[in-house]
């Protein structure tokens, strides 16, 4: 907790199933979301305790195919990171993603919380609150991780299942799951008491600090890097007439001096930081460790009193939005026993830079103006009916009544998501536009699209996203496994049969970002030996339902397979490819209607 890189721990190695488990249910509120961030978090929860599916190729096909269904990732609308690699395996993501609708102008979806379901013996949930967006950000976070226990010391935490019922309600958890939620009883880190989960729904008003955290407090420390006056009086309110506070340069700048506060600051956030895959795939204890942290993104604050502590962690920032709304916000309020832990967290705030005031920087602060600006435009246009089609005659995007205004008050500009420099601008008056002429291939289908706003006053300012949007004409399950089948390829396809029959995974070693190069081959088992009785027999002996679900995967995958076999443009490697399928196909066949009698 004080954020030594020796102290640092990763969301996704805490969410990674342990041996013998699987994910059934995960639900993920972000305020931003990098969907490079996103795959790496299918692998985890995807993965299992068998290193060899890790990162490889067809651990992402195994890894999709168990998370397909089951994750949901709330975020707020129009703060998809438009991703600058990787693109042509990230439609695959496009169900397991929920725009929250909430114009940035008046309030924002900001709560970061993770909630996961573990089928196994027994069946476990983990509970994950703080300030970590789902983006390939290093900045500085904190948060807090509850596993649900049959152990004697594990205790009930109020209100998680009230939480996921209504914070959460997008990813509608059945009735049974909330039962199990509100039964649970959580283990907590050592020296950790949760005394409440307050949340707050997105327009609405609720005090998180309705009374003090602890009455007279002694000592007092707060970490924020967005802050406003009221906001601040808010904190001085929860037990202590002075407290440190760590923030920024430019927020310290907007606010100081306030009495009672002792400003600090560190490096601003840097929230919409790329993603490196290598970053994610080269070290299994923290996702992004190449470089040392950027910036300050926790938001804390405690209150010790002699040997006790209270402390307030998660997403809300020190203003009046997060603290009071109409923000939707999450946090935990705790009581911390362990004296280092206390320690830490206010030693960390005097870490800061005692801040000196300083003359404003009119340049800096007019682009940020103009970039406050710039978002209010987009949230205009955010709040139109905007859809996508796809047809015949190509991808169009159809655009509501009333975009005119939002249209007229800055260049906004949309591009086909796997086409990032072919930019169409949408114009005043615009109804329909068409994005792409002619058939799209199944494949490359998909409701993500990008999106490019420039300020008219200063066409430096700008920002691109990406949003998922309502579409027609998209079969999207027809679309994951055409995506799947291009995705493994001729040159893998012997190493995907074998993965499906006895898990063993051909491609091991390699990084699910690897390609093969024209006319390359894997030299996986000839179909032949890989299909025969006795080998099906065995996979089924080892576990019958689940190679139930593997053969009808299977047979789902064979068309798909063919369809992308037959458009390979070299003539030998398209004959190799459709000889291999021709050969497995009947035998495949039989054994489905053998176990499926048919069905």
């Amino acid at each position: 907790m004080n954020f030594a890189p020796s102290e640092r721990i990763s969301v996704f190695g805490a969410l990674r199933p342990d041996a013998g488990q699987s994910v059934s249910r995960a639900i993920v509120a972000t305020y931003s979301l990098d969907l490079i961030a996103l795959l790496g978090l299918v692998l985890t929860l995807g993965g299992d305790s068998e290193a060899e599916f890790e990162n490889s190729p067809l651990g992402l096909v195994k890894a999709f195919d168990s998370v397909q269904g089951r994750l949901r990732v709330l975020h707020q609308v129009g703060r998809i990171v438009a991703p600058r690699a990787h693109r042509s395996i990230l439609p695959l993501l496009d169900t397991m993603i929920v725009p929250v609708q909430a114009n940035e102008a008046k309030h924002s979806w900001h709560p970061k919380v993770a909630l996961v379901r573990y089928e196994g013996d027994p069946v476990q949930w983990r509970f994950w609150i703080g300030s970590r967006n789902l983006t390939g950000s290093r900045d500085l976070d904190a948060g807090l991780m509850l596993v649900s226990s049959r152990e004697k010391t594990a205790r009930a935490v109020p209100n998680i299942a009230e939480l996921a019922r209504d914070l959460l309600a997008d990813a509608d958890l059945s009735s049974e799951e909330l039962d199990e939620l509100r039964a649970a009883r959580w283990l907590a880190p050592p020296g950790i008491t949760v005394r409440s989960i307050l949340w707050r729904s997105p327009g609405a008003t609720r005090q998180f600090i309705a009374s003090p955290l602890i009455g007279r407090g002694e000592r007092a420390s707060a970490v924020s890097p967005f802050i406003d006056r009221t906001g601040l009086a808010e904190v001085l309110r929860a037990g202590s007439a002075k407290v440190a506070l760590l923030t920024t340069d430019m927020a310290a700048g907007d606010c100081a001096p306030v009495e009672g506060i002792t400003f600090r600051t560190g490096t601003a956030p840097e929230p919409e930081t790329s993603v490196s895959v290598a970053q994610q795939l080269e070290d299994k204890e923290a996702e992004f460790t190449d470089q040392p942290p950027a910036g300050v993104h926790a938001k804390l604050l405690a209150v010790t009193k002699g040997a006790r502590t209270a402390l307030m962690i998660g997403s809300a920032n020190l203003t009046k939005r997060g603290l009071s709304g109409p923000n939707a916000e999450a946090v935990a309020i705790l009581d911390v026993t362990d004296a280092a832990l206390a320690n830490s967290l206010h030693d960390f705030v005097q870490t800061g830079f005692e801040f000196r005031e300083r003359p404003i920087d009119e340049e800096q602060a007019e682009q940020e103006r103009a970039r406050r600006d710039l978002d209010e435009r987009i949230s205009l246009l955010l709040e139109c009916e905007l859809s996508l089609v796809y047809a015949s005659d190509g991808l169009t995007l159809s655009v509501g009544k009333g975009a005119d205004a939002a249209l007229a008050s800055a260049r906004f500009e949309v591009s086909p998501f796997l086409a990032p420099t072919t930019w169409v601008e949408l114009a005043v008056g615009t109804r329909a536009v068409q994005l792409i002429s002619g058939l799209v291939t199944i494949s490359e289908q998909t409701a993500l699209v990008s999106f490019r706003a420039t300020s008219l006053e200063d066409a430096k300012i700008q920002r691109s996203w990406v949003l998922t949007l309502p579409v027609t004409g998209l079969d999207e399950d027809k679309r994951d496994r055409a995506l799947l089948a291009r995705y493994v390829g001729a040159a893998r396809f012997r190493d995907w049969l074998r993965s499906q029959l006895d898990g063993f995974d051909g491609t091991s070693g390699e990084r699910w970002t690897d390609g093969l190069g024209f006319g390359q081959r894997g030299e996986g088992a000839r179909v032949s030996d890989m299909f025969t009785l006795e080998t099906m027999l065995a996979s089924w002996a080892r576990d019958p339902k689940s190679f139930e679900r593997r053969t009808a995967g299977m047979i789902a995958m064979l068309g798909s397979f063919r369809e992308s076999f037959e458009a390979l443009e070299d003539e030998a490697e398209r004959r190799a490819a459709l000889a291999d399928l021709d050969e497995v196909e009947p035998f495949l066949r039989a054994v489905h209607l053998a176990v499926h009698g048919g069905a």
